[in-house]
C-alpha cells in the first residue's frame, strides 16, 4: 500500500509540473534535436539500464537537483515494483518527438519492455542543471 501511495505522489508531482511548465512547447527538428538527442541519449540509456539492473546509484546519477530530492531509494523501489511485474524488463526504444519548452527540453519515446509494447516513456532535461534529468513518466495500458 505504501508503494502504491508513494507512486501516486510521483505522479502526482510529475503532473503538477507539467502543468506549471509554460504553454510554449515546441517540436524541435534538425540540427536542435540532433543536439538534444546527443546528451538526452546516454542518460536515456544509464537510466534503462539501471532500471534492468536495480541499481539505484546509477539510475539517479543524472538526475537534476529537484528530480534528486524527489527521488530517493524507495522511490526508485517503488517504481521497480510497480513496472517490473506489470510490464516486465526495459528492451528497446525508439525516439518519437523531442519538445522544447523554456528551460526545458523533453525526449517522447515509445519503449518496447518485456510485457508490454508500447510504453510511452518521457523524459525532461532540465538546461539550467547541465541537462540534466528532471522528470520522468512511464504510460502504458498495464501501468493504469
Amino acid at each position: 500500500m505504501k508503494s502504491l501511495y508513494t507512486l501516486c505522489i510521483f505522479l502526482l508531482a510529475g503532473s503538477l509540473l507539467t502543468a506549471c511548465q509554460p504553454s510554449d512547447v515546441s517540436q524541435v527538428e534538425g540540427t536542435d534535436r540532433d543536439a538534444i538527442l546527443a546528451y538526452s541519449e546516454p542518460m536515456a540509456d544509464n537510466l534503462f539500464t539501471a532500471i534492468n539492473e536495480n541499481n539505484f546509484a546509477n539510475f539517479a546519477k543524472d538526475f537534476d537537483s529537484g528530480m534528486a530530492k524527489a527521488m530517493d531509494e524507495k522511490a526508485f523501489a517503488d517504481i521497480q515494483n510497480q513496472l517490473i511485474p506489470k510490464i516486465g524488463k526495459y528492451v528497446s526504444r525508439t525516439v518519437k518527438i523531442v519538445e522544447a519548452s523554456g528551460k526545458y527540453k523533453t525526449v517522447i519515446y515509445d519503449a518496447v519492455f518485456e510485457e508490454d509494447d508500447p510504453v510511452t516513456v518521457r523524459l525532461v532535461f532540465n538546461t539550467e542543471e547541465n541537462n540534466l534529468v528532471s522528470g520522468l513518466w512511464f504510460d502504458s495500458a498495464k501501468l493504469r
